[in-house]
């Protein structure tokens, strides 16, 4: 892994200023962070006790492999959005952690991380929340930044809430052209770069006064060139659990625009490759991984560079049993009935 030395900001690796995140303690009690840890199953076992006494190893492996199993428990979806009578996006960490954790089923990245910002602060690292314009000229995406050493202030990018494309390890908070981690597979990797805020009124010579810019890279194979794409710019800004109750009520209830959650149904979650010699007997953050996708009328494997349709669509529900049968998620065939007339809606109902 890429490791700064003796650069400056914003190659260094932390946030502006040099500024440390505070330990705070997490709004979820000891059993419940225990009770995340065995259901994304994490080994060796903690107790809530031994989370009480602080004894989880707080570091930037164990960091990674939470990131890696919370990738692999819990989907990337909008379901509550267009199959609810409320059509509302819970995002309220005491009250969407029953969705993850007896329902293994998930949200998009306001829920995602308002469940992880807890968990991490219930193990003792020191994360926040960051406001993020992932498109439309606004702030509708958030990431966490952490500092997962107890002496130091190096900075980490973590985002659980973007579905495809997303990261899937800690990256250093650096635009040094070296600092670099692996996505889904080695044809995938993510970098960032700094850069002046475009739209910004503010005439300022400090080099500092800028945003950060997460990219994609992606090739057809490993030797092959590699096309980047960016996927969202972000600002050291830190921001709370109301700031995302505001912006996933926008996103959610949007009808004088459209964004990607209101235009259509998105499910993606990660898995193991357990087929093949020896990848059974590696723990499941160690594995080869892929991706399914549902996205409109069809489900898609992605692994790596290849993809093939798993399921199309002909009717609504056709569409609820997929998300019911590939991805278990809670979902009723009578539910249906809440999508009708949305923009999310297939063509073609069923009857």
């Amino acid at each position: 892994m890429f490791k700064s030395t003796n650069q400056l900001y914003p190659n260094n690796g932390t946030l502006r200023n040099g500024t440390w995140i505070r330990k705070l303690p997490s709004k979820f009690t000891s059993g419940q962070v225990s009770q995340y840890l065995s259901v994304i199953e994490y080994n060796p076992i903690y107790s809530a006790e031994d989370i009480a006494a602080s004894a989880f190893p707080v570091n930037l492996e164990t960091l990674e492999r939470i990131m890696l199993l919370h990738h692999l428990t819990f989907p990337f979806e909008n379901i509550q959005m267009h199959y609810t009578p409320e059509h509302d996006m819970q995002v309220i960490p005491r009250l969407l952690l029953p969705r993850f954790l007896e329902d293994k089923n998930g949200s998009y990245c306001f829920g995602h991380h308002g469940i992880l910002l807890e968990v991490l602060r219930g193990l003792g690292f020191r994360p926040m929340i960051d406001n993020d314009e992932y498109s439309y000229g606004a702030n509708n995406h958030t990431l966490l930044l952490v500092q997962p050493f107890e002496n130091s202030n190096k900075t980490y990018v973590v985002d659980v809430g973007i579905g495809s494309g997303c990261l899937m390890r800690p990256l250093l908070l650096s635009a040094d052209p070296n600092n670099m981690v692996y996505g889904l597979t080695e044809t995938e990797r993510h970098r960032l770069s700094f850069e002046p805020n475009p739209d910004s009124s503010l005439d300022t010579p400090d080099p500092s006064a800028g945003q950060w810019v997460l990219e994609v890279g992606h090739r057809k194979s490993i030797d092959a060139p590699e096309t980047w794409k960016r996927l969202f710019a972000f600002p050291e800004t830190e921001c709370w659990i109301t700031d995302t109750l505001y912006a996933s009520y926008v996103v959610s209830k949007a009808t004088d625009f459209q964004t990607v959650f209101n235009e259509t149904v998105i499910c993606v979650k990660v898995y193991t490759v357990d087929e093949g010699e020896g990848n059974l007997s590696l723990e499941k953050s160690e594995r080869p991984l892929y991706r399914i996708i549902l996205d409109g009328k069809q489900v898609k494997k992605s692994f790596g560079a290849k993809s093939e349709v798993m399921r199309t669509f002909e009717s609504e529900l056709d569409r609820i049993r997929a998300l019911r049968e590939i991805f278990g998620i809670k979902i009723r065939d009578e539910d249906e009935e809440y999508i009708k007339g949305r923009e999310a809606a297939l063509d073609v109902q069923s009857t």
